[in-house]
């Protein structure tokens, strides 16, 4: 089953993202903390813009590590809405570390 997660935001710097899937494929797969929304049914990420585009460009499975929602519900409201736009489709995750 197909996972979605949600980047803290769109907007990506192209010469980062060069240099992150270089180190990516050094290193292998990030490991980023994220929210699960049972609503949305998608994981927002925490951190990790370009670690989250540079592991969907590579195929590869990011490791989640689950921490709990800090903003409020209108934020998480506003997170839902920007996941419509900006969430990448990954066809597995690991989720712990």
């Amino acid at each position: 089953m197909a996972t979605r997660i949600n980047p803290l935001h769109g907007y990506f710097r192209p010469d980062h993202l060069d240099h992150v899937v270089a180190e990516m494929l050094r290193r292998g797969p990030p490991v980023l903390r994220a929210c699960w929304d049972p609503v949305g049914g998608l994981w927002h990420a925490r951190e990790g813009t370009h670690r989250l585009r540079a592991a969907h460009l590579l195929g590869l499975a990011p490791i989640l590590v689950p921490v709990p929602w800090k903003c409020s519900a209108s934020g998480r409201e506003r997170a839902r809405h920007a996941a419509a736009r900006h969430a990448h489709t990954f066809e597995r995750v690991v989720v712990g570390v």
